[in-house]
């Protein structure tokens, strides 16, 4: 004698029963016994776009939001900005570039845009503009979105919290002594040799990498680097993803810092990524740089979003 256990799950069972049912020809009847059962619902699938809601990254995500079957459906997160409002990646990164090559920087630092971008000095500041905390244009009320990214858009709920610190490791972590606490974290820049350097001037002039690559194998600088993207000052930036060496600064030849990548995702600079910088090989399957601790985040203006939208329908 022997037992045999079937283990099925709620969906296997439904969709067990959902082809016995369109045999005997009652489905409807099935579907009203299955929505007296679901506890909550859910819709299609719908793809919300980062730079919708105030985030400077065209990334796309697939959403799916479960409602309880007593509350309304939430079948999309409506945009907080305008076609026209999007924020741009020369408002998230403009304050940030004073870092060079092989560089680190614990201070912010005043940029004169009149003497970095002589002669289209106004054209940059007209890229410039007063926000809410979503994104929408402000001009009474609001800051820049490099101003609330130094403010903090958490509306002074953890005033009392401690000043953010760094540390590499676990044990840094359990000494105090060990913390560094600056006013900026995160800001380093690569060590990239003079023909890297050489090579991303030349890309960053042609300002696209296929078109560049005929001019760097005139000239020696040819790679085998599958993608460079280079950042477009008055428009959002592709996904970020892990690796900043596949980014090219829209005004200096250089990759771009954990800092700058998470303004491209929206975090506020009180936000320490800890732990190594980066990492490769092997050691990429227990360790988690900062560098990837970015690229794999959800933008939170865009969780931001959504968190609003399904507070606004709960009853």
């Amino acid at each position: 004698m022997a037992l045999e256990i079937y283990n099925y799950s709620f969906d296997e069972c439904v969709q067990g029963l959902t082809e016995i049912a369109k045999k005997l020809n009652i489905e409807n009847e099935l579907d009203e016994i299955l929505a007296h059962i679901r506890l909550y619902n859910i819709d299609l699938p719908f793809v919300a776009l980062a730079s919708d809601y105030g985030v400077p990254q065209n990334r796309e995500r697939v959403l799916f939001i479960g409602c309880r079957k007593d509350q309304k459906l939430i079948k999309n997160v409506p945009a907080t900005v305008s076609q026209n409002e999007k924020v741009t990646v020369f408002e998230a990164l403009y304050d940030l570039d004073f870092v060079g090559n092989d560089d680190e920087k614990f201070n912010y630092e005043n940029i004169d845009l009149k003497s970095k971008y002589n002669g289209t000095t106004e054209q940059m500041k007209g890229l410039l503009k007063k926000r809410s905390i979503d994104g929408k244009t402000d001009t009474k009320k609001g800051l820049t979105y490099a101003e609330w990214s130094r403010k903090g858009r958490l509306n002074g709920r953890f005033t009392n919290a401690k000043n953010p610190f760094y540390v590499r490791n676990f044990e840094e972590l359990e000494n105090g002594l060990t913390h560094l606490v600056a006013q900026l974290q995160n800001h380093k820049t690569s060590k990239q040799n003079n023909d890297v350097v050489k090579r991303l001037s030349v890309i960053l002039e042609t300002g696209n990498y296929d078109e560049a690559k005929e001019q760097l194998k005139k000239i020696g600088l040819n790679s085998e680097k599958r993608n460079y993207n280079v950042l477009k000052a008055d428009g959002q930036s592709s996904t970020i993803m892990t690796i900043a060496d596949d980014y090219i600064h829209y005004a200096s030849p250089r990759a771009l810092t954990v800092r700058e990548m998470a303004r491209l995702q929206s975090f506020d600079d009180s936000f320490v990524f800890q732990g190594k910088r980066s990492t490769g090989g092997n050691k990429r399957k227990f360790e988690v740089p900062q560098f990837t601790l970015v690229g794999n985040a959800v933008p939170p203006l865009m969780a931001r979003a959504v968190a609003l939208e399904i507070l606004k329908n709960i009853k």
